[in-house]
């Protein structure tokens, strides 16, 4: 006879677990990275500080900064090289590709090396304006700079490239550059409009040059353009279609263009309410907020205008979650109005503020009332906002738990102060203070909440009760692509039709007639899992695996 032995297959919980190893192992390598390089970069550009500052005496006898800047650079940078080499192999970065934690490292870094490039070379360019020649800001922006054109390399390698989170550094890179253009215009703009009301009114200020003012902000408008146009049109961000960009899209012109220009809307209504109601205060106190106020009005329908061009080309849902986006912002400046009237209205009872300031208070109240009023009713249409075509807006139900829990939240704490004021008041009643003025400004607050909780609650009750079906319902939530060969367009083409999360693994083997995007969906249609993997496999065909988990 003949014996066979076999070697038993250890149970479960001693089986390795290598997908927990690598990630552990990714962790730690990037995180090191990271650290190395910052440290690295920080000693390099106080080394090149002293370079640029060879005849300043207090640099000349500052051993401590030398000794510092010294192992920085001569220790950290070598562990950056070899970490760095250690990562980029062709084995550990075939393994890292498809890992999630490459592209978020990538982002981080480039985010952080050109946040700290372009606030240090902006800065020394602004301040070189009035004081002169200031080393240490561009010794910290070229170093920076590099470390930022190094990692963008790295995201754009044709064959090292992360697979996952495409476009999300160029998207905040873009986004980083609008926010420095935008701010750098606002500030020129409000330093023009208050040196022509200035001097319209024959007022004496003392401060710097106006020109000089206006060149420290266009310097930021500047570089701000020159990096938003590079990453939006040149890197193709305007583009990019997927999630992330998506996000991006909504943000600007749902939430923050609204915001700049609804801020300075009513920050400008209400100097001028101030001028109507003939204010106590002098005339060049009332006018002082007005040049900022009408530059961000001005810049906020700017940037508003023409990203609402760029949504008019998205997808559905994209349009649905900007309208909403910028009625809920629109909601909150109303509700803050009222609250800031209430609080107003309730002060009256009190002798704790003067006239003026109650006044005041109560035109800036009004003033957001209006302007988030208006821009609320044209962006909800209170009047439509039952009829079955709005009931079913994509992310309409979304919108109203969002307002539902927010307003939870706000009301929680609002009550918590009242009560807080209450015992308060009840335990130390000598203190001559009434409940009312402890806790008026809550109250505005809680009033403010109730009525917007109770407005959406019956529209809720009512999208409830009508005949609209559900909102479509995702029916794959994460895809594993395999295939060979650039695959972006299959990624796109997949995340567009199912909505799902889309991970690609590359295959070794060159494959000849890979199916086309139109088929991998077709073959997707009508698949429901919480996670599925498509082979793009020989002369076309294509095969669907449902996974669990």
């Amino acid at each position: 006879m003949t014996s066979i032995s076999s070697t038993p297959t250890p149970p479960p919980s001693v089986i390795p677990a290598v997908g927990g190893v690598q990630t552990v192992r990714r962790v730690i390598t990037y995180l090191l990275l990271a650290t190395t390089v910052i440290i690295a970069a920080s000693g390099v550009s106080g080394l090149l500080d002293r370079l640029f500052s060879a005849n300043r005496l207090e640099v000349s006898f500052d051993n401590y900064g030398l000794a510092t800047s010294l192992a920085s650079a001569l220790i950290a940078g070598p562990l950056a090289a070899v970490l760095w080499w250690l990562t980029w192999r062709d084995a550990t970065m075939t393994r890292d590709r498809a890992s999630v934690i490459w592209p978020v490292y990538l982002t981080i870094m480039s985010t952080v090396a050109l946040l700290t490039s372009t606030i240090a070379l902006f800065t020394w360019a602004a301040e070189a304006i009035v004081n002169g020649w200031q080393p240490y800001g561009l010794a910290v922006g070229i170093v920076w700079a590099l470390v930022w054109a190094w990692h963008y390399w790295m995201w754009r390698h044709p064959s090292k490239a992360p697979t996952r989170l495409p476009g999300a550094a160029p998207a905040i890179a873009s986004l980083i550059g609008l926010t420095y253009a935008a701010g750098g215009v606002v500030w020129a703009l409000g330093q023009l409009i208050d040196s022509a009301v200035d001097a319209a009114l024959g007022s004496v200020v003392i401060s710097d040059p106006v020109w000089q003012l206006m060149l420290q902000g266009l310097v930021w408008a500047a570089g701000g353009a020159l990096l938003w146009w590079w990453h939006w049109f040149r890197v193709g961000v305007r583009e990019q279609s997927h999630g992330f960009s998506n996000v991006l899209l909504v943000f600007i012109a749902g939430i923050a263009s609204v915001a700049v220009f609804a801020a300075g809307i009513m920050v400008a209504l209400t100097a001028i309410l101030e001028l109507i109601t003939a204010s106590s205060q002098p005339l060049a106190v009332t006018l002082e907020p007005l040049g900022i106020a009408i530059a961000n009005a001005v810049v906020g329908a700017l940037v508003l205008v023409y990203h609402a061009r760029v949504v008019t080309g998205r997808s559905v849902g994209v349009r649905s979650a900007t309208r909403l986006a910028s009625a809920g912002v629109s909601l909150a400046y109303a509700a803050s109005g009222v609250g800031v009237m209430v609080n107003a209205l309730l002060a009256t009872s009190s002798n704790s503020l003067i006239e003026g300031d109650i006044r005041s208070l109560l035109l800036g109240g009004l003033s957001a009332l209006l302007v988030g009023g208006a821009l609320w009713w044209m962006l909800w249409k209170p009047l439509q906002a039952s009829i079955p075509e709005r009931v079913a807006t994509p992310g309409r139900r979304v919108y109203l738990v969002i307002i539902f829990g927010v307003s939870a939240l706000v009301a929680l704490i609002t009550l918590l102060v009242i009560g807080f004021q209450l015992f308060s008041f009840l335990l130390d009643g000598g203190s001559g203070e009434s409940f009312v003025e402890r806790s008026r400004q809550a109250l505005g607050l809680l009033t403010a909440t109730l009525l917007v909780a109770a407005y959406h609650f019956a529209i809720w009750r009512n999208d409830r009760h009508s005949d609209v079906p559900d909102e479509h319902v995702q029916r794959i939530g994460r895809v594993t692509l395999v295939a060979s060969g650039d695959s972006a367009e299959l990624v796109e083409a997949v995340r567009a039709a199912t909505g799902a999360r889309v991970s690609v693994l590359e295959r070794a083997d060159e494959v000849q007639q890979v199916p086309d995007a139109a088929a991998i969906v077709a073959a997707l249609d009508g698949v429901e899992a919480a996670h599925v993997l498509v082979v793009a496999g020989v002369k076309g065909k294509v095969a669907v695996i449902r996974l669990k988990g």
